[in-house]
């Protein structure tokens, strides 16, 4: 794999936002740090003079009492001061948590406001894989970062001060401390920049490990899963993707461990050295209270560069990640528009004036210099085979997607110009993928937050034949949907499910319907009901329908027939029948079917 220079990133910037963020939200974490710094300072130099001074008591008076006093001082000191550190830590702890869970919020907030065409970007969350999961663990990430930051100072004034103090004793020490401490530093770094070279591979295989894990969570696969036994394509699947990833973590292993002997190397000289010297002193008249408190710094000294320099290493390590979670937090990803408001107590018109349409970075155009109108008032049905781009156009009016040429107007004012909020406020949209959220029965109708207008909730519930079935549940329409999270939870079929969709969208009571395959999951009957209330349902709305049963259309002003190339056939009902086109090829076969089905229901 080619080598990527390790992205240079403003370190100090990183650092004051994190700092500035504990300032905005907990205080007191600052209060907290100060304790534990000045507690974490002094804690070790208890160990360190303890054994000097019991030694100079016993090889001086010897008294019993002068031993017993310095033991008692000595256990005195590290239970406060031990206690003080571990107890302000763990204070500290839940504090900093929260901050994560704060910034995992503003994830939230900015995943489902930035612009939808992202959400089918698969190289979009590849790309940005590592910086939103640097709020997915207590240990990496933003909150590891905290949490070091949190220790590191403590540590550092300790070995600032026994560096001075042990390096007066003769200068090789302390240029023997110094380049350990540089070599550690380099060496965790080149770790880290062979690591964050491969980390587009890491997240493209960690997406795949989390999407087959997620699959054998879902209910929704549960009958797929056990009838077509994908159960052992799945593990095999994931088996294989397991197999990749060790693959990437033992090459970055390797690298580390190879690195790791050259870190040894240079901490057994520089301990070498220290110990000669102090050996050396010794033979030349050193004390043994003395060697033994400056073995104890040593030893002391040592411990602690290890640890500092794995956290300081850590926190530009894993800075990496949160400076790139800052960056996408600010990218402008956000969904474009003007200021325009909604339209008001109107119905709408659809204008698309040579409209081409294709997905960022291809070259295929999904629609290509289209022209087509969509009348105030008007029921039109859309039919034709897949991939004809019936649904992206769909996506394209209600401003999910951006045109890549062209213009759509709605009631003459360009799509752009609308604010994205109030250009979505105007749809009512029923997709045929229906998604039923693990909320209550009327959240899942009413949808937005705020004051639920309930007698709405119910009349929309019983304009699509459910409300016998929901007034009949246990905690009727505060019971919630699905068992993801209640046990109790109420599992609605394919059918009710759209039917609940329909509700959804008569609720939102937006100035167009729009249904793309409504029906698809209903049965026979179910769908007549549908159809005939259909006008009632719309009031008076323009309304879109899109179909592949065409015997669904005929209650629509007008029809339009696509086929990849486009626009092919365009009128009523009864002039596409009269035309005899390839409309009318489909009707009479699917009608033929259609009535063999229902003829077979009826024998059955």
């Amino acid at each position: 794999m080619k080598e990527e220079n390790l992205e240079k990133y403003p370190v100090g910037d990183m650092l004051k936002r994190l700092l500035l963020n504990v300032k905005d939200h907990n205080k007191t974490i600052f209060v907290y740090f100060l304790i534990y710094t000045i507690t974490g300072a002094v804690y070790p130099f208890i160990a360190i003079l303890f054994p000097k001074y019991l030694i100079d008591e016993i090889a001086g008076t010897g008294s019993y009492n002068g031993v017993l006093i310095i033991i008692g001082i000595y256990l005195g000191l590290s239970i406060v001061f031990g206690f003080l550190k571990n107890y302000i830590e763990n204070l500290s702890y839940p504090c900093i948590t929260k901050l994560r869970i704060d910034y995992i919020r503003d994830t939230f907030k900015k995943l489902v406001s930035i612009d939808y065409k992202y959400m089918e970007d698969a190289k979009f969350f590849e790309k940005n894989g590592r910086a939103l999961e640097a709020t997915s663990s207590n240990d990496n990430g933003v909150e590891g970062v905290y949490h070091k930051l949190f220790k590191l100072p403590a540590e550092v004034i300790t070995i600032l001060i026994l560096t001075v103090f042990i390096g007066r004793l003769h200068f090789f020490i302390l240029a023997g401390l110094i380049s350990n401490i540089l070599m550690g530093i380099y060496i965790n770094r080149q770790v880290h920049k062979f690591q964050y070279a491969r980390k587009e591979a890491i997240a493209h295989s960690e997406r795949k490990k989390r999407y087959y894990y997620n699959t054998t969570h879902d209910f929704g696969y549960g009958k797929d899963i056990r009838l077509y036994q994908f159960k052992h394509r799945i593990l095999e699947n994931y088996d294989k993707e397991i197999h990749n990833y060790i693959g990437i973590q033992k090459i970055i292993k390797n690298r580390e461990y190879r690195l790791g002997f050259l870190d040894l190397g240079f901490l057994l000289i520089s301990n070498s050295l220290t110990y000669g010297i102090l050996i050396y002193k010794v033979i030349h008249g050193m004390s043994i209270a003395d060697f033994s408190m400056y073995l104890g710094a040593v030893t002391v000294l040592s411990l602690l560069l290890k640890t500092a320099i794995e956290q300081f290493s850590f926190i530009l390590n894993e800075g990496q990640y949160v400076y790139d979670y800052y960056t996408f937090m600010e990218c402008d990803m956000g969904e474009k528009g003007g200021d325009k408001k909604a339209v008001k107590n109107d119905t709408l018109e659809i204008i698309f004036d040579n409209v081409s349409f294709k997905y960022p970075d291809t070259d295929n155009y999904i629609i290509k210099n289209f022209n087509f109108t969509i009348h105030k008032g008007e029921k039109l049905a859309i039919v034709g085979i897949n991939g004809a781009g019936k649904s992206t156009l769909v996506k394209l009016m209600t401003g999910l997607f951006d045109v890549t040429e062209g213009e759509i107007r709605i009631n003459g004012v360009p799509i752009r110009d609308y604010n994205k909020e109030e250009l979505f406020s105007m749809f009512s949209v029923v997709f045929q993928d229906v998604n039923i959220l693990a909320f209550n029965i009327t959240e899942n109708v009413a949808c937005s937050s705020g004051k639920v207008d309930l007698a709405r909730v119910k009349k929309a519930i019983e304009k699509v034949g459910l409300l016998e079935k929901i007034e009949n549940l246990p905690k009727g329409y505060k019971h919630t949907m699905l068992k993801v999270i209640e046990d109790d939870g109420v599992e609605f079929s394919g059918g009710e499910s759209q039917k609940l969709a329909i509700a959804r969208a008569l609720y939102k009571n937006g100035n167009m319907v729009i249904m793309d395959e409504p029906t698809a999951a209903l049965d026979a009957l179910a769908e007549a009901e549908i159809y005939q209330n259909f006008s009632e349902l719309i009031a008076g709305k323009t309304a879109l329908y899109i179909s592949h049963r065409l015997a669904s259309t005929k209650f629509c002003d007008k029809i339009a027939l696509f086929d990849r190339d486009g626009l092919k056939e365009y009128g009523s009902h009864a002039e596409l029948m009269e035309n005899r086109g390839d409309y009318y090829k489909m009707f009479v076969v699917q009608g033929k079917y259609y009535k063999e089905g229902v003829v077979q229901n009826v024998s059955d």
